[in-house]
């Protein structure tokens, strides 16, 4: 129980995107002489009358050359207009994001972005490097809060929770994401209530960034929003969503998306899961006058920590360490939204009793009256001596608190829960 404690404290204190050519050949008509000179004629005042134009115009240079194709697929005309030397490439888009928050009533929808590879760039431009990546983020807000919404831009996350990049305004100064009005010192810009926006945003990323990134699961990390300056009255939960940059990683984000529960193991980039059993139709439900507890399921899956949380996991005896989440809807019956943050659980065997790891759980945020949420539990154990020597575990709950401490449960909960 003590080597429980100790890495749930640990683990509490490090988790904190032709020109058209014409081939017809040249005919004339070849009747007589004179309509042979005359057309000669003309060709040579047409070429003479070329020639004198692109005398008075700059002559296509290499870079121009290479920026062609880009006219009509960089969605950001700043990139274009700014590194009008540089190579653009886009190396990856997606149209069709399908991140779309209510932070209770503030909306903010992401309608595409992508990823442009830049080379040829002046080290001027470009954080003194002659090659690198811009992400571009096309977004909207809409304001449907009861007042005033003081919101940040999300940050861009990498391998794990150290791995941070925030946005950045080099080529978003004209067509930047933000409210209307002015900050002053006094008074932080924010949107005012039925304000309705929509910009871009950036991350900029040097060659070993993105070269980095392009195989991590990477999440956009969205903040809550606030209804006043000092940012203490939240409105909604920040949320952690999947953001691949590369197409092999969207499709691992979407195999791990569709194949585990989403418990901050996942959404943290904590450690890599492998599936080794799962019981996701329990559907097992009980009842008090506050909220009903439906246990939905539970996997298993053996971790595999990445490189900055190898270090939190060294208690398991050289153990394979194996996670055990359970899943849970919870329903509101009272008259006030109540929190999923505080619960106190149990996932026990006949020998041992594991406690949750807050850090790693998760859920879905307050819930209104009379709707649901979801929370995720996350419980670990040695995989020989805790896993591999049971088949059935009993998940008990001995109390969910609202927001002002009080209880919410009638009585214990207790489900039994096979392997």
């Amino acid at each position: 129980m003590k080597k429980k404690l100790v890495l749930a404290s640990i683990l509490a204190g490090a988790l904190t995107v032709a020109t058209a050519c014409s081939n017809s050949s040249e005919t004339t008509s070849s009747e007589d002489t004179k309509e042979k000179t005359e057309a000669t004629e003309t060709k040579a005042k047409e070429e003479k009358s070329t020639e004198s134009k692109s005398l008075d115009k700059p002559s296509s240079s290499k870079e121009e050359k290479n920026n062609k194709e880009s006219e009509t697929t960089v969605m950001n005309p700043e990139i274009k207009k700014t590194l009008a030397s540089a190579k653009l490439e886009v190396i990856y888009e997606n149209k069709t994001p399908n991140i779309n928050v209510d932070l209770d009533g503030f909306k903010f929808d992401l309608e595409q972005y992508q990823v442009v590879h830049v080379t040829d760039a002046n080290p001027a431009d470009f954080g003194e490097q002659e090659e690198g990546y811009i992400v571009t983020v096309k977004a909207n807000v809409d304001n449907q809060s009861k007042g005033n919404a003081y919101f940040t831009l999300p940050d861009l996350q990498g391998q794990d929770q150290f791995d941070r990049h925030l946005t950045k305004r080099s080529f978003t100064n004209e067509n930047m994401l933000r409210p209307k009005m002015k900050s002053t010192v006094d008074e932080p810009a924010h949107y005012k209530k039925d304000e309705t926006e929509t910009g871009l945003f950036e991350y900029i990323l040097t060659k070993e960034e993105y070269e980095k990134l392009q195989n991590a699961n990477t999440k956009l990390l969205i903040p809550n929003a606030a209804s006043n300056k000092e940012q203490t009255e939240h409105l909604g939960e920040s949320q952690t969503v999947d953001f691949p940059l590369s197409e092999s990683n969207a499709k691992t984000q979407e195999t791990s998306r569709s194949e585990f529960y989403k418990d901050n193991i996942v959404n943290n980039n904590v450690a890599d899961k492998e599936l080794l059993k799962a019981n996701e139709e329990i559907n097992q439900t009980q009842k008090s006058s506050k909220v009903d507890v439906t246990l939905d399921g539970i996997q298993f899956v053996k971790l595999s920590p990445t490189e900055s949380y190898k270090n939190e996991f060294t208690s398991f005896d050289g153990e394979d360490v194996v996670a055990a989440t359970v899943k849970l809807t919870i329903k509101n019956n009272t008259n006030a939204e109540i929190p999923l943050r505080q619960f106190s659980t149990f996932l026990a065997t006949d020998k041992v009793q594991f406690l949750d790891q807050g850090t790693l759980s998760a859920d879905s945020g307050e819930i209104k009256p009379g709707q649901t949420g979801d929370k995720y539990l996350v419980y670990l154990m040695k995989g020989k001596s805790d896993y591999e020597a049971t088949n059935n575990f009993k998940f008990r709950i001995t109390h969910i608190t609202d927001g002002n401490g009080d209880d919410l449960l009638d009585k214990e909960m207790s489900f039994n829960v096979p392997k």
